[in-house]
C-alpha cells in the first residue's frame, strides 16, 4: 500500500539552522524535558530551546558529567534520572 506525498511548504531547508527555525517561536512560561540533552542533537535541542524562553529540564544518570555538558547554557537545569 503506498501513500501519496506531497510538499507542505516549509520556508526551511537543509541549510537553516536551528535558530532560524525557532526564530518566531516565543517558549517563555514553557517546561521542556530533553532526554540525551547533554550531548549530540539532544544538547542542541536544549540549548535552542532555552534559547526561546523555555524552562528546559535535562534528566540524566551521569548528572556531573550532564551539568559539564550544560554549563554553558542558561536556563536548563539537570535532574537525575533513576531507573531501578
Amino acid at each position: 500500500m503506498t501513500s501519496p506525498q506531497a510538499r507542505i511548504g516549509s520556508p526551511f531547508n537543509a541549510h537553516s539552522t536551528a535558530e532560524e527555525v525557532i526564530a518566531a517561536v516565543d517558549l517563555s512560561g514553557q517546561t521542556a524535558i530533553v532526554t540525551g540533552g547533554y550531548s549530540g542533537l539532544g544538547l542542541e535541542a536544549a540549548r535552542v530551546l532555552a534559547l526561546a524562553g523555555a524552562r528546559v529540564i535535562v534528566p540524566s544518570r551521569a548528572p556531573d558529567r550532564a551539568a559539564a555538558a550544560l554549563r554553558s547554557i542558561g536556563g536548563v537545569e539537570v535532574a537525575t534520572l533513576d531507573l531501578t
